[in-house]
């Protein structure tokens, strides 16, 4: 099963708690519930890309 890279994730989260922190002065605490929220999202993004490459392996490559 394909997954995101460690290499991807990692730069995108600190990417976006930059961006938030230096752009917009988001303090440090909310960066930090914003990183994780990321975190979070990522994962559930490639969760679902998971179990839809694999159910369209199940059902013989009808999406």
């Amino acid at each position: 099963m394909p997954n995101l890279p460690f290499w991807f994730t990692l730069p995108v989260i600190f990417l976006v708690s930059f961006v938030l922190g230096e752009h917009y002065g988001f303090p440090w605490w909310l960066r930090l519930l914003v990183v994780v929220a990321v975190g979070f999202l990522l994962e559930a993004v490639n969760q679902g890309v998971r179990r839809v490459i694999r159910s369209s392996r199940v059902d013989g490559g009808k999406v």
